[in-house]
């Protein structure tokens, strides 16, 4: 199948592409890295589009809303469309933001993807997405490194990146007739950050209440997604802390 991938030279779009390149895809990419802007985006004759190119941070959607709503709605909507008139099938990212999406301009962006996606289009609301190569400001990572300054008492489903992949497999081999207009995509498992940091990581972090623009609690209901056979989660993100910090030589 040829596949074009938005967000190519990303976090989980970088993983993706390797994913389905060993699968004999042939994949096309759009990322800003590569000099390929999705404010150009073409569709160049593909079979499936997957689109993951988006602002994703919500504290930085707070200071420079236009700058992700620019990205994140008129860029996407764009792409909707395209694929929509051409008959193209598209997954996108959403994220569990959308479950509170009034409290940031990030979520508002993905609340409006969700409203102007049109057939044979489902948005991904990622929860909480970690490994190699996410963003150095993510959680997990700064826990690893032992950079974080607080933890929080919010609720977070965090999710492999490789299991992530696993579900937007699963859903290209689906017919996209079937699809969801949206899927949670996470363990179905939440974490207290406060608990997974001290108890868990052996940190003695203080503890406050967050940013008011972020969800309490993003746990995914991913019953929908088992419906579609997905077994569930591979990655058991404690385990993976466990695992980092042996590698470190960290007990």
């Amino acid at each position: 199948m040829k596949i074009t991938i938005t967000g190519s030279g990303g976090f989980i779009g970088s993983h993706l592409k390797e994913r389905l390149i060993g699968k004999g895809h042939f994949i096309t990419g759009w990322d800003r890295k590569s000099g390929r802007d999705i404010k150009d985006f073409e569709t160049e004759g593909a079979d499936m589009v997957i689109h993951l190119a988006a602002y994703a941070d919500v504290r930085a959607s707070i200071e420079n809303p236009d700058k992700y709503w620019t990205n994140n709605v008129e860029y996407t909507t764009r792409i909707q469309r395209m694929c929509e008139a051409r008959d193209i099938p598209l997954i996108y990212a959403s994220s569990s933001c959308i479950h509170a999406w009034h409290k940031s301009p990030y979520g508002i962006s993905k609340k409006v993807n969700e409203e102007t996606a049109g057939d044979k289009q489902t948005g991904l609301r990622f929860t909480t997405v970690y490994g190699e190569g996410a963003r150095d400001t993510m959680m997990i990572g700064k826990l690893i490194r032992n950079e974080a300054k607080y933890a929080t008492n919010h609720v977070r489903d965090f999710i492999h990146v490789n299991d992530v992949c696993d579900v937007i497999e699963l859903l290209i081999n689906k017919n996209p007739d079937s699809w969801q207009k949206a899927y949670d995509v996470g363990t179905g498992t939440g974490n207290l950050v406060s608990h997974l940091a001290n108890d868990i990581c052996g940190r003695d972090l203080p503890v406050n209440d967050g940013d008011p623009c972020e969800a309490l609690d993003n746990t995914a209901d991913i019953s929908p997604l088992q419906r579609e056979g997905w077994s569930g989660p591979k990655v058991n993100v404690k385990d993976f802390l466990m695992e980092e910090f042996n590698k470190l030589g960290v007990k």
